[in-house]
């Protein structure tokens, strides 16, 4: 399963590669332009929120019809950190595939001063069978709360709130990303910008809404690796070893050599890909743990997240 993810990514790596080039000055800002990019994302970042829109934000409450999220820390090629982000609702029917609904939100640190509000109109992306908006967000990768909700023709759709608690990324950090947690991994088909959420080297890895999966499906899990230390070969020497626990059943992990696939575009940025089998396990809530060993350094790196087996 895993040889599966990785023929992806050589593949997307290589179209990526090639479809990089710029063509036209559009082309050039989008793909190489970082001050470009930001300047446009923070201009997003100081949208004036409805009345409407602020009072469910400033008055939100958890509940069952929160949004479902997920997010993880990156840094692009140039250096740029960004926090990826992914809204998805729990009734898939209250949006459709590409029509425009509206993303709202604003985020405040931890003194409770506003460092960014958004108001700005999303496609709805439809992909594998799941609904979701995703956006970058160009924040300071230091702890802050999100509070974010999509709305139709100004109808509130539903609303969460996110504790951000980022490590702070740099161009020359090493280490593992946050898990992903998918069933949809596929090449894009057009080349990646830079800050484009969950996309590495030209290969899409959809966070799965909710982490709730069946026993049927094909549970992949992704890190992007960062600048490890390489071997006499040039390339990085890895095992990884991944553990289920859950209350009524758990997998036991085995270190096993692990292969990383450069990320073309990204120099130093690598991809690992494992899946897990879910067919055994009883309907419930399962921590998953990611052990990745740089066999060059000794360094360990540790990752954990949930995944939800409902059917």
């Amino acid at each position: 399963m895993r040889s599966a993810l990785l023929t992806l990514l050589i593949a997307a790596s290589a179209f990526a590669q090639a479809e990089r080039d710029p063509k036209t000055l559009h082309d050039a800002e989008r793909a190489n332009d970082s001050i470009v990019a930001r300047r446009a994302f923070d201009a997003s970042a100081r949208a004036l929120l409805t009345p409407k829109y602020r009072d469910a934000v400033e008055h939100y409450a958890a509940g069952a019809n929160d949004l479902q999220s997920a997010w993880g820390e990156f840094v692009a090629a140039d250096g740029m950190p960004f926090i990826a982000l992914q809204l998805a609702p729990r009734d898939e029917s209250s949006v459709k595939d590409g029509k425009r609904i509206t993303f709202f939100g604003l985020v405040a640190d931890e003194n409770g001063k506003t460092i960014a509000t958004y108001n700005e109109p999303q496609a709805v992306i439809v992909s594998n069978g799941d609904v979701f908006v995703e956006r970058s967000l160009l924040l300071p990768l230091r702890k802050c709360r999100g509070t974010f909700g999509l709305a139709r023709r100004n109808d509130v759709i539903g609303v969460t709130r996110i504790d951000f608690d980022p490590e702070p990324l740099t161009k020359t950090s090493s280490g593992i990303s946050r898990l992903i947690v998918s069933t949809d991994v596929h090449i894009l088909p057009a080349a990646q910008a830079p800050l484009d959420p969950f996309a590495f080297g030209g290969t899409k890895v959809v966070p799965k809404p909710g982490a709730s999966f069946k026993k049927s499906d094909e549970v992949w899990l992704f890190t992007e690796l960062r600048n490890p230390a390489l071997g006499g070969d040039g390339v990085p020497h890895l095992t990884t070893k991944v553990e289920v626990e859950g209350a009524s059943k758990s997998i036991p992990g085995i270190a096993a050599p692990a292969e990383a696939t450069a990320l073309k575009g990204v120099p130093g940025h690598y991809g690992i890909g494992n899946t897990i089998d879910v067919t055994s396990l009883p309907v419930g809530d399962y921590k998953v743990r990611l052990t990745v060993t740089d066999t060059v350094t000794k360094q360990t790196y540790k990752r954990e997240t949930e995944i939800h087996i409902r059917q």
